[in-house]
C-alpha cells in the first residue's frame, strides 16, 4: 500500500501548479500588472548631434516591433509615460518617451523653436533603429506633435493622437484655462526668467526635497482649488496609485533641475508656433 506521504508530495506539486496557472490567468483582475510596474524604469540618456543630452525612458513592451513616442505635458518629463506602460505591455507596444530640453535630465536649450523638436525625435529614433512610429501627445506636448507632423514624412510617422492638447493661444486666446496657467503663458512670452524663478521657487524646491510625498501633497492641494474643473478632480480621485505616481514623478523630474526648461517652453507655447 502506498503511504500517505508518497501521495501527498505530488498532490502538493499539482496544487501549486494549478494555483500559479489561476493567478496568471487572473493577473489583470488581481492587479498584478500594477504591482509589476510599480518600479519605474531607469532613465536612459542619448547624446544628440549638437552634443546636447536627451533623457528618455522606454515603457510598455520594450522589445515590441510597434513603437509610439510619448510627448509629455508641461511642466513634466518622460516619467509621465508610465501612465501608458500597462496598456503598452498588454497590447505589445513599445513606448519611447523623451524629456524635452531643460526637463527630466535633458540639456536646457534657450534658443530652440517648436519646429526644431522633430530633429531631436528623429535622432533618437535613428539611434534606437526605429524605422516607423506613431506619436501620442498630452497637453503641452501637442504643439511638438504637430511640428513632427509638419516635418516628418508619412511613411515614417504612421499616426498621431492628441490628448487634451493646448491650442494656439495667439489666435484662439486662453479662455477656459485655469487663471494661473493663463498668467504664466502671458508673462513667459516676455519675461521667461521671471517665470523660471517662480516655477523653481514654487515647484523646484519641493521637487528637490528627499520626501517625494511633498510633491504629491502639492499637486493634491492644486487639484482642490476652486479653479480646477470638476472633471479633473474626479479623475484624480478615481486614479489608481500607479497613475498618480506617474503624474507626480513626471512633474517632480520636470522641475527638479530648475525652472528654465518649463519657462522657456511656456514662452514657446504662448507665442506663434511657427506653422
Amino acid at each position: 500500500m502506498l503511504s500517505h506521504s508518497f501521495l501527498y508530495t505530488p498532490l502538493l506539486g499539482i496544487a501549486a501548479l494549478l494555483t500559479l496557472l489561476f493567478v496568471w490567468l487572473k493577473r489583470d483582475e488581481l492587479g498584478l500588472w500594477v504591482e509589476v510596474e510599480e518600479k519605474l524604469p531607469e532613465t536612459r540618456y542619448f547624446v544628440l548631434p549638437d552634443q546636447r543630452q536627451m533623457a528618455y525612458g522606454i515603457y510598455g513592451a520594450p522589445n515590441a516591433a510597434s513603437t509610439v513616442f510619448y510627448f509629455h505635458g508641461c511642466p513634466s518629463s518622460h516619467h509621465e509615460a508610465f501612465l501608458l506602460s500597462e496598456a503598452g505591455r498588454r497590447y505589445g507596444v513599445r513606448i519611447v518617451a523623451p524629456s524635452r530640453p531643460g526637463s527630466g535630465g535633458s540639456t536646457f536649450r534657450d534658443n530652440g523653436a517648436i519646429l526644431d523638436y522633430p530633429d531631436d525625435v528623429l535622432a533618437l529614433a535613428d539611434y534606437l533603429n526605429i524605422t516607423k512610429f506613431g506619436i501620442v501627445a498630452v497637453s503641452g506636448g501637442a504643439p511638438y506633435a504637430f511640428a513632427c507632423r509638419q516635418r516628418i514624412s508619412r511613411p515614417r510617422l504612421t499616426g498621431m493622437g492628441i490628448v487634451a492638447g493646448i491650442y494656439p493661444v495667439t489666435s484662439l486666446g486662453t479662455a477656459g484655462m485655469k487663471l494661473p496657467s493663463r498668467i504664466m503663458l502671458r508673462v513667459a512670452t516676455w519675461l521667461p526668467g521671471v517665470v523660471a524663478w517662480l516655477i523653481d521657487r514654487q515647484l523646484g524646491t519641493v521637487a528637490r526635497d528627499k520626501d517625494e510625498g511633498k510633491m504629491e501633497a502639492l499637486l493634491v492641494a492644486d487639484m482642490q482649488q476652486d479653479s480646477t474643473p470638476q472633471s479633473d478632480k474626479l479623475a484624480w480621485e478615481a486614479a489608481r496609485p500607479a497613475i498618480r505616481k506617474a503624474v507626480v514623478m513626471g512633474v517632480r523630474e520636470g522641475v527638479r533641475y530648475g525652472g528654465q526648461g518649463p519657462a522657456w517652453e511656456m514662452k514657446s507655447l504662448g507665442s506663434h508656433w511657427g506653422f
